[in-house]
C-alpha cells in the first residue's frame, strides 16, 4: 500500500464546526487521533486520505468524524469504539461546567502552572488522554485528570513540578463530617454555617502555605514538629496581632474597608456614643486584616474628652455599647467574636500628660489630656463594674479582654474592693507592670504579645503620628527536641539553639515579604489606609517578629536530668534563655528588624510536637499520657503538688526581663478577698521583676 504523505492530502476546503464557525480542513490531526487509539501510522495515514477526498467546502466535522469512525471500523471495532468514547468524553471542570475532553488544555496548563516546555507537556499530556481512555468513563473531572497527570510527573522524576501542579483541598469525607457532625472547637469558634466554610477554607490555606509558600526544609520542620508557625491558615494573606492608636480615628473618621469605596465612610464622630462604636468598628475592620488578637491603647484616656460633663448614667451606657457590640458582633474569621483588649489607666500617663487632646469632631484646641484625667478615672471605674456585672445573666463578657496599666503608685489609688469581682468571677483581667526594662509605651495584644519598642524619641511620635504596632508573625521552637539529638553536649545544644534561631527567622523575613505583596496588591486594604502620603496605618518591617519556644523545662529535664523546679535545672534554663535571647538580639542588630523573644501563651501544638517525638526519640521527657502527652508552656514549671506559688513567681520574674516581646504570667492565688489580692498585687509590683501578668 502506497502511503500518502501530508503534502498529498492537503485540501483548501474548511469544514463548520459545532459552534458555527470555520476550520481549515487538518488531516493531521486524523492521523494523531487515530493512531492515538491504535491505528498504525499507515492505517492513519490512508483514512487521512479517504476523509480528505469525501471533503467539501463547510462539511460539519460530525460528519467528519463519522466517516473516520466507519474507516476505523473496517480496521478494527475496537479502535473505532474508542475513538468515539474519546470524542463523547466530557470533563466536569472546576467552573462547575461541562467540557469536552481536550488534549491542549493539559498541555497549556502544564506549561502555565509548572514552566514545562511544551515537548514535555505534550508527552506528559498523551500519557494521561491513554490512561483515561482505558477507563471508559462518559465523564471525568478536572481533579480526576489532575490526579492523573500528577502520577505522570512523579513517575518522570518531576517531583517539584508535581508540587506546584497539585490540587488543594478536603477529602469529601472529611467535608461531610464538618457539615454533619459538630465537634468542640478551639478559639471561641461556634459551629455554624461560616465556622464549616471557614474550617473548609484553613485546610487549603494551610496546604498553600507548606506546598508553594514555605521552602521544603521549612514546611517540613514545620510538619515534623520541630517548629510551629503560629496560624498557618492565614500565613499567605494575614499578619498576626496589632495595637491600635483610635486617635487616628477620632481625628479623621473610618473607612471599615480602608478605601471608602465598598463601604459607607464616617466623618469623625462628634457624640460619645458614636466615638465608642467606631472603636469598636476599628477592631472589627482590622481584624478582617489580621488573624491575631486587636488592641486599643490608652483606650480610656483617649475617649476621656468624649465623656466630659456626661452623667454617669450616659457613660456607663457608651462603655456598655462597646462592650457588648464586641460581644455579640460576629466579625472575624468564619462566623467568631473580634478577639479584641483595651488598655486602661488608672492615671493620664507621663508620655500622654503635654498630648493635644483629640476632641470631639476630630478638633485640637490646645488642650491636653492632662486635663481629662477625671474622666479617665471614671471610664476606668466605669469599665470594671461592667465587666464585673457580666451581661444581663451574669455571664462573664468573653471581649474585650481588659488590659491595667499597674504601678506601686496607682495600689493607693482605687479601693481594692472594686477590683476583687473582675478577678474572683473569673472574668480577670490582665496587669501590666510599670518596668524600668519595658517600653514607656507599652501595650500588650493577643494575650501575650508586646507592641514594638517606639525608640528613643517617644515624644515627638506620639505628638506628631500615631503609636502602633504588633505581631507580624510568631514561630515557636522544639526546644526538648534539641536535646534528644545531642546526647548532653552543651556545646552541640547551643549549636543546634542557633540553627534553628536562624530558621524561625527565615520564616519571618518570608512573613514580611509576603505581607509587602499583600499591601501593594491592595489584598490588606484597611491596613493600607495612609496615614499621610508617605506613609501606610501599616508598615510590615515596623512589627515585631516574634520567636518563641516551648518546652524549657523538658530541654532542662533530658540535657542535665534537673527540672526548672530546682535550683539547678533553674541555673541551667536561665543560661539557655539567655543565650536565645543573645542570638534573637543579634538577629535585630543584623537586620535592623525587630526581632523578639516571647512567651507564647497558646500551647495546644505542644502536643502534637510531643507525640512525634515520643515516636522518633523513645527517651523522650513528655508530661502526660498516651495521647494527652505535651511539653509545658515556655519557661513554665511543670505543674505538680510540690511546686508552690512562691517557685512558680520566682521563676517568672528571672525570666520575664529576657522577653522583649511580650510574657503572661498566670498565676493560681487560690482563694480570693480583698487582703489576699491587696498582699499579691503589692509584692508582685515590689519584688519582682514578672511584665504582664493575671490570676486564675
Amino acid at each position: 500500500m502506497k502511503v500518502p504523505t501530508l503534502s498529498t492530502l492537503d485540501t483548501d476546503v474548511n469544514v463548520k464546526k459545532a459552534d458555527g464557525s470555520l476550520e481549515k480542513f487538518s488531516p493531521d490531526k486524523i492521523i494523531t487521533s487515530c493512531m492515538n487509539v491504535g491505528a498504525s501510522f499507515i492505517q492513519a495515514s490512508q483514512i487521512a486520505s479517504e476523509v480528505a477526498e469525501a471533503a467539501y467546502e463547510g462539511m460539519p466535522t460530525k460528519e467528519v468524524r463519522n466517516i473516520i469512525y466507519d474507516k476505523l471500523k473496517l480496521v478494527d471495532s475496537s479502535m473505532a469504539e474508542e475513538y468515539m468514547y474519546r470524542l463523547h468524553m466530557n470533563v466536569k471542570t472546576s467552573k462547575t461546567i461541562l467540557e469536552k475532553f481536550n488534549i491542549q488544555k493539559i498541555v497549556d496548563s502544564l506549561i502555565k502552572e509548572t514552566d514545562l516546555d511544551k515537548s514535555y507537556s505534550s508527552l506528559i499530556a498523551r500519557e494521561v488522554e491513554k490512561e483515561l481512555a482505558k477507563m471508559h468513563l462518559r465523564h471525568v473531572t478536572a481533579p480526576l485528570i489532575r490526579e492523573i497527570v500528577n502520577v505522570k510527573l512523579l513517575e518522570h522524576g518531576l517531583e517539584n513540578a508535581r508540587a506546584r501542579y497539585t490540587r488543594l483541598g478536603m477529602p469529601v469525607y472529611d467535608v461531610k463530617q464538618l457539615i454533619e457532625h459538630s465537634k468542640k472547637l478551639n478559639h471561641g469558634l461556634q459551629y455554624n454555617p461560616e465556622t464549616v466554610h471557614k474550617l473548609m477554607a484553613d485546610q487549603i490555606s494551610r496546604e498553600y502555605a507548606l506546598l508553594s509558600i514555605l521552602p521544603t526544609e521549612l514546611a517540613d520542620a514545620h510538619m515534623s514538629g520541630k517548629l510551629h508557625i503560629h496560624d498557618l491558615d492565614y500565613f499567605s494573606i494575614r499578619p498576626f496581632g496589632f495595637s491600635h492608636d483610635i486617635r487616628f480615628f477620632l481625628k479623621n473618621g473610618l473607612k471599615p474597608d480602608g478605601l471608602g469605596t465598598y463601604t459607607a465612610t464616617s466623618g469623625p464622630a462628634r457624640n460619645p456614643e458614636v466615638a465608642f462604636l467606631h472603636a469598636a468598628k476599628v477592631l472589627a475592620a482590622s481584624q478582617t486584616n489580621c488573624s491575631g488578637g486587636q488592641g486599643l491603647s490608652h483606650f480610656n484616656v483617649y475617649l476621656a474628652p468624649y465623656v466630659k460633663g456626661l452623667e454617669y448614667d450616659k457613660v456607663k451606657q457608651c462603655v456598655q455599647v462597646f462592650v457588648y457590640e464586641l460581644s455579640q458582633m460576629y466579625a472575624a474569621r468564619g462566623g467568631q467574636m473580634v478577639y479584641s483588649s483595651i488598655d486602661l489607666s488608672m492615671d493620664i500617663p507621663s508620655i500622654l500628660a503635654d498630648v493635644q487632646a483629640v476632641k470631639p469632631g476630630g478638633l485640637f484646641d490646645g488642650s491636653t489630656y492632662s486635663v481629662f484625667e477625671e474622666e479617665a478615672l471614671a471610664l476606668f471605674y466605669t469599665f470594671v463594674e461592667v465587666l464585673s456585672r457580666g451581661d444581663c445573666q451574669r455571664k462573664a463578657f468573653s471581649f474585650p479582654k481588659l488590659n491595667i496599666h499597674l504601678s506601686k503608685e496607682d495600689l493607693k489609688k482605687p479601693p481594692v474592693e472594686r477590683l476583687l469581682p473582675l478577678i474572683s468571677g473569673r472574668k480577670t483581667p490582665c496587669f501590666m507592670a510599670d518596668r524600668a526594662y519595658l517600653p514607656r509605651a507599652l501595650s500588650y495584644h493577643s494575650s501575650a504579645y508586646l507592641m514594638p519598642d517606639v525608640g528613643e524619641n517617644l515624644a515627638g511620635i506620639i505628638v506628631n503620628n500615631f503609636v502602633r504596632g504588633g505581631c507580624m508573625q510568631a514561630v515557636t521552637l522544639n526546644l526538648p527536641q534539641m536535646a534528644y539529638e545531642v546526647n548532653g553536649s552543651d556545646d552541640q545544644l547551643f549549636e543546634l539553639l542557633e540553627f534553628w534561631v536562624k530558621k524561625a527567622r527565615d520564616i519571618l523575613l518570608l512573613k514580611i515579604n509576603l505581607m509587602e505583596n499583600n499591601l501593594n496588591s491592595g489584598l490588606l486594604s484597611f491596613l493600607s489606609q495612609r496615614i499621610n502620603e508617605n506613609e501606610r496605618y501599616f508598615d510590615p518591617r515596623r512589627q515585631n517578629h516574634a520567636i518563641s519556644f516551648t518546652g524549657l523545662n523538658e530541654v532542662v529535664k533530658a540535657h542535665t536530668d534537673n527540672e526548672l523546679s530546682e535550683k539547678s535545672g533553674l541555673q541551667f534554663g536561665l543560661r539557655f534563655v539567655e543565650k536565645m535571647s543573645l542570638l534573637v538580639k543579634q538577629l535585630g542588630d543584623v537586620s535592623g528588624l525587630n526581632f523578639v523573644l516571647a512567651s507564647t501563651p497558646e500551647n495546644s501544638f505542644s502536643g502534637k510536637m510531643a507525640q512525634t517525638d515520643l515516636m522518633n526519640h523513645p527517651q523522650a521527657v513528655v508530661n502526660g499520657e498516651g495521647e494527652s502527652v505535651y511539653y509545658t508552656e515556655s519557661y513554665k514549671l511543670r505543674q505538680s503538688s510540690e511546686v508552690t506559688l512562691e517557685q512558680c513567681i520566682e521563676a517568672e520574674s528571672l525570666f520575664s526581663p529576657l522577653m522583649n516581646g511580650g510574657s503572661l504570667a498566670s498565676l493560681n492565688l487560690g482563694e480570693y478577698s480583698a487582703d489576699n489580692l491587696s498582699y499579691n498585687l503589692a509584692r508582685l509590683l515590689g519584688n519582682t521583676e514578672i511584665q504582664y501578668f493575671n490570676f486564675v
